[in-house]
């Protein structure tokens, strides 16, 4: 049953009116209003209407069962830097299976036909690890720079390029790349799972594009949230279940809507690469699929990185849940659609803990490799 979560603060507030203001108008007293707003106790059943009226709102809006309707849009922050502050375990456990290194090969060497040295951007680097992924791959005397807005996530990334032995030169910079006045050109710039965090995905591209050589390539690499959405099974639990995302396409639609944010973005990418001028547009998938069972090789290393991804280790709070609720409701959804998303969470987190040295698992991400090359009539929209 979904949880009642009385809105009359929230109302009172956005109308500018106090709490005698409000016991005036509903025939109450001060204390019965501040009662109410303190979860003390609840208006009579008989007066929900009438407050609801009052506010010209629903009773399910009144209840805290639906959102608000004109309620103020809290944008996702994953587009703001501080955000990765605390994320670099999870961008590392979630990076680790996300590549087969032979088909990673196999695009450089067989797809894009890499067989001389090309200078590399990588726009929202982040910890670096498209470096490690490529540049091993790309011919003696490539150069790669990546550009990330983070100072934390940069730092982990020069220390990481510190620690090996490469035959070719890297350079970090810190700073916003849409803003950022680069002094080069670059034969091959590319990003991954970037834009999905993006408020305008297509200055982005534009940027990219910008910043790339005539006869450059652009990579762009991302997912489509419905592909993702069903990309994971636990053997022993209800498939179907697990990929119930009632209420997510409401919360998408109202975040591209409000904020620009698009959860199709690798089902989109290839055609605004074509809008861009880009030629010989193409789009792979990645191949890769994690299946983890007790027998394989790390199994007990793959388990546990699987739960730092989804954050799985430790429980959440009733208080931080609420929060969870209270921003996905902010994005569309109403309560029972945002409880039974951390319903479900709860219930994956503790088959995974009870089953630990048994659990049998598929995850699949549908990453979409969306790439083309520079032409001169290709339009740099943006300055340099």
């Amino acid at each position: 049953m979904s949880t009642i979560n009385l809105r009359i603060y929230d109302l009172r507030k956005t109308r500018q009116l106090s709490q005698k203001d409000l016991a005036d108008e509903l025939g109450v007293s001060v204390q019965t209003v501040s009662k109410w707003e303190n979860h003390v106790c609840m208006p009579d059943i008989t007066m929900l209407p009438d407050i609801a009226r009052f506010f010209q709102v629903s009773v399910d809006e009144l209840l805290g069962l639906s959102p608000l309707t004109g309620e103020e849009y809290i944008p996702v922050r994953s587009g703001e830097k501080d955000y990765w502050d605390s994320r670099l375990d999870y961008l590392k456990a979630s990076r680790k299976t996300m590549w087969n290194d032979d088909y990673i090969g196999f695009l450089v060497k067989e797809v894009w036909k890499i067989d001389k040295p090309v200078n590399v951007l990588d726009c929202g680097c982040g910890f670096g690890y498209m470096r490690m992924m490529l540049m091993p791959l790309f011919p003696e005397g490539s150069t790669y720079t990546g550009i990330d807005f983070n100072a934390h996530l940069l730092q982990e990334a020069e220390n990481l390029f510190q620690k090996e032995e490469t035959g070719y030169k890297a350079e970090f910079v810190c700073d916003d790349f849409i803003k950022h006045s680069f002094r080069n050109h670059y034969d091959v710039t590319i990003s991954q799972c970037t834009m999905r965090h993006v408020n305008e995905p297509q200055k982005f591209l534009q940027k990219m594009i910008a910043q790339t050589k005539s006869g450059g390539m652009v990579v762009a690499i991302d997912v489509n949230r419905e592909l993702e959405s069903d990309g994971l099974y636990i053997d022993g639990m209800d498939y179907a279940e697990l990929c119930q995302r009632t209420g997510f396409r409401k919360m998408w639609i109202k975040e591209k809507e409000y904020q620009g944010r698009d959860y199709a973005i690798g089902m989109r990418l290839p055609l605004m690469m074509r809008e861009e001028g880009l030629r010989h547009v193409d789009v792979r998938m990645n191949d890769r699929v994690t299946f983890v069972y007790p027998e394989c090789e790390d199994y007990a290393k793959a388990v546990e990185c699987f739960l730092e991804e989804k954050n799985w280790r430790h429980g959440i709070s009733a208080e931080t849940e609420e929060k969870i609720v209270r921003e996905f409701m902010n994005h569309g959804m109403d309560r029972k659609e945002a409880e039974n998303y951390c319903r479900i969470q709860r219930k994956m987190q503790a088959y995974m803990a009870e089953n630990k040295d048994s659990l049998k698992y598929l995850h699949s991400r549908g990453l979409l490799i969306s790439y083309g090359w520079k032409s001169k009539e290709s339009r740099d929209k943006l300055a340099i």
